[in-house]
């Protein structure tokens, strides 16, 4: 069943609960996919779980509560809805004038797509495992220290329909990640990395250029019985991957407005307040053309648009969910988001990124005496209470009287306090771009789609 035959059902549905509830709303969800991996010693086709279901939602006036279903016949569908209104009516339901009141937004009616250049379905898995297996000997055959290459692609896509009484929205998101990795030994010493990207579209994403495949196996090298980083606090530079992961860590969790409503993180204190140097820009968007975490709508029926967060060095805005956000009388954001039909909303991250400024990479090398360009970022971690703040990854590249050496140590660890290492941001770079890799996790470990990324930054970290 396509879900956006239920339109019309679900319409009816939503417009019989609001008889008995202040507000109701309806959002059904599709996920299928699959994903190719090859590698040196084993191959395998993994199948994502196809998900289907709907999820109604009713506001008493003072809560909001949730029934999700994957019976998608209409008797399925009405029994789900009704068995949440007797729930309502059971907790109690204050009408017009209550505690809160819902807005459901202007009255539009939309389609949407993702365009697939070529189309996933139309191409056997026997050609998809055709090119990981080219892919994976190609990078194999490029150095002899690689014990173990593998080429990875995975394509999802998402049909979603949203439906309140002003609104039916129905969006059709297509997906697809391409990832080459390698492991290499010298003696006793280890060492891996991975690249790739993802972006929406269909089988087009499964090309990595040649100079991926160079630039990986060379840094993989590098960092081959490279030493350790003595810990200090360095200028440095922040490859746009690092700063991305930046982003993400710093003021993507640290600004979501629901973990605001629960006095759980520290951004609440600093809205409109100074947490970056004057230079310092940052967004979160679903609405770049083409990028993985991009959408159309939101899992509770916003439009899609770009939310600056941090403006001149200062923090104007949180990134919202429809509950904080009106509870707490924010502007709502696109970031309502779930894992599936059976997960809640939370206020999450999209493609979150720093802006681009005036200097070149070149430009901030030469202005450093000592220090380091940190590359390859790998995992990173915040608390949103304290925000305290670190990353880590791979590569720490010296930087001597304004050149480059080539020495590099790994791994690098970056840990601070969030305002104090934006504020330090003395350059940023003219250009940005956005990766798009990343999965994020919330609540019991409910994943997300989400990227980041920005230009080249210069700043001061304490290193370790």
């Amino acid at each position: 069943m396509n879900i956006y035959t239920l339109k019309s059902t679900l319409k009816e549905i939503v417009s019989g609960m609001e008889k008995k509830v202040p507000y109701a709303c309806a959002l059904a969800m599709e996920t299928l996919g699959e994903r190719v991996v090859v590698m040196t010693k084993e191959s395998r086709i993994e199948p994502l779980d196809p998900s289907r279901g709907v999820v109604f939602t009713a506001f008493t006036g003072r809560q909001f509560l949730e029934y999700s279903t994957g019976d998608l016949t209409p008797d399925g569908l009405n029994k789900a809805a009704k068995e949440l209104v007797r729930l309502a009516e059971l907790s109690g339901i204050a009408g017009i004038g209550g505690d809160v009141t819902i807005d459901p937004g202007p009255a539009i009616e939309r389609d949407f797509e993702v365009p697939e250049v070529i189309p996933n379905a139309s191409v056997s898995l026997s050609d998809k495992v055709n090119r990981c297996s080219v892919y994976r000997e190609k990078l194999q055959g490029m150095d002899s220290r690689i014990v173990n290459a593998a080429a990875i692609y995975a394509h999802t896509r998402n049909r979603e329909l949203y439906v309140n009484r002003n609104k039916a929205l129905f969006q059709d998101l297509k997906r697809g990640q391409a990832v080459i990795q390698a492991v290499m030994r010298d003696g006793d010493d280890n060492a891996q990395l991975h690249a790739g990207d993802s972006k929406q579209g269909g089988y087009e994403n499964s090309t990595i250029p040649a100079a991926k495949f160079a630039e990986l196996v060379h840094d993989c090298g590098r960092i081959l019985n490279a030493p350790r980083l003595a810990p200090g606090y360095y200028d440095c530079i922040f490859s746009p991957e690092f700063a991305g992961i930046t982003a993400h860590e710093a003021f993507g969790h640290g600004t979501e407005s629901d973990m605001f409503l629960k006095d759980r993180c520290r951004g609440a204190e600093y809205l409109g307040k100074r947490v970056g140097s004057d230079l310092v820009n940052m967004f979160d968007s679903p609405a770049e053309p083409g990028e993985a975490a991009s959408f159309f709508f939101d899992h509770e029926g916003q439009l899609a648009s770009r939310t600056q967060i941090i403006k001149d060095g200062i923090l104007v805005s949180p990134i919202t969910e429809l509950n904080s956000a009106t509870r707490l009388g924010l502007v709502r954001t696109a970031n309502g988001r779930r894992e599936s039909y059976e997960r809640k909303a939370y206020a999450r991250m999209t493609n979150t990124y720093f802006g681009p400024g005036t200097n070149t990479f070149e430009e901030m090398v030469a202005s450093i005496k000592s220090g380091y360009l940190l590359t390859h970022p790998s995992n990173g971690m915040e608390d949103p209470k304290g925000w305290g703040i670190q990353l880590e990854g791979y590569i720490a590249e010296e930087i001597l009287d304004g050149k480059l050496t080539g020495m590099v140590h790994t791994p690098v660890i970056v840990t601070g306090y969030v305002p104090e290492l934006l504020q330090s941001i003395s350059m940023v770079g003219d250009t940005a771009s956005i990766f798009g890799l990343g999965y994020c996790g919330k609540g019991h470990k409910e994943w997300v789609k989400v990227t980041d990324g920005g230009p080249y930054l210069k700043l001061k970290a304490r290193l370790g």
